[in-house]
């Protein structure tokens, strides 16, 4: 999948082992719609069916990240909805049939390791799109906003399992009963993001990590994930405990295990995913 691949609103690329995705409506700050959520998946899934991507870096285009979802489409839900004769029609109005609507928070979170560098103004969807990827890395000139009550509406996209989970849930509940806008300093005392760099930096800063992680065996940084997001909930400690150690037992028979015990015996740098 290496070199440039064409999308209408998204563009992808890949830099050794990390495959880069940008969210690409500039003029809109890279509002988000159905067409573009459709497109990440896609590229996502790509990275994830391709042995030569270990991580994955999403940003955006432009000043922004991503300014929430496209107000032409709240507007058209509106209409749809207006005119539906059943609630079916109501819950559908405003998107793609059903089958056509990957949820972000499940191809984000089922994927390798992806990494938000947030580069401008993360408005609502915007913002709770980022908080099922693994990390975030901010600009200096990074924005953020759970904007839904400023829109009459409610946080979604598992964000008020995950916001908390990030950020406590007093700061959660101000974020998302105020909708203000707060900067990437606040951000990051938040907690929401793990830091701030300056902005002709971030992109270099987030490569570098995702190569970083990029660099270790794929099956074991994927399964770790896997096993975070799924265990950071799982009230059943013992199921914690039997999912670690089904997981762990695998992973003793992978090459990379292997690998890394020859580089220790021999007193060498691991040669992972050759």
């Amino acid at each position: 999948m290496a070199g440039t691949t064409a999308y209408e609103q998204i563009l992808f690329d890949q830099q050794r082992r990390v495959g880069i995705i940008t969210l690409n409506r500039p003029e809109r700050l890279n509002a988000w719609t159905w067409t573009m959520n459709a497109e990440i998946a896609d590229a996502v899934q790509r990275c994830n069916d391709d042995s030569g991507v270990g991580a994955i870096v999403i940003t955006g285009a432009g000043r922004g990240f991503c300014s929430g979802a496209d107000v032409g489409n709240f507007n058209r839900a509106i209409e749809q909805r207006a005119h539906a004769t059943s609630e079916e029609e109501k819950r559908q109005a405003g998107g793609p049939p059903p089958e056509r609507r990957a949820r972000p928070a499940d191809f984000y979170q089922q994927s390798k390791p992806i990494i938000a560098a947030i580069n401008g103004p993360a408005i609502g969807v915007g913002l709770t799109m980022t908080l099922t990827m693994d990390l975030r890395i901010a600009s200096d000139q990074a924005r953020f906003s759970m904007r839904f009550v400023r829109m009459g509406i409610v946080p979604e996209a598992m964000s008020t399992l995950y916001l908390p989970q990030i950020v406590g849930i007093a700061n959660a509940l101000e974020l998302s009963m105020t909708g203000r806008i707060i900067d990437a300093q606040e951000a990051l005392r938040f907690g929401l993001v793990s830091r701030v760099v300056p902005h002709d930096r971030l992109l270099d800063e987030a490569t570098a990590l995702a190569g970083e992680i990029a660099a270790n065996p794929t099956d074991a940084v994927w399964t770790a994930k896997q096993l975070m997001h799924r265990n950071m909930v799982e009230m059943d400690k013992e199921a914690v405990v039997r999912r670690e150690g089904a997981a762990i037992t695998k992973q003793y028979e992978s090459a990379g295990h292997k690998e890394a015990i020859r580089a220790f015996v021999e007193k060498r740098e691991p040669r992972f995913n050759q």
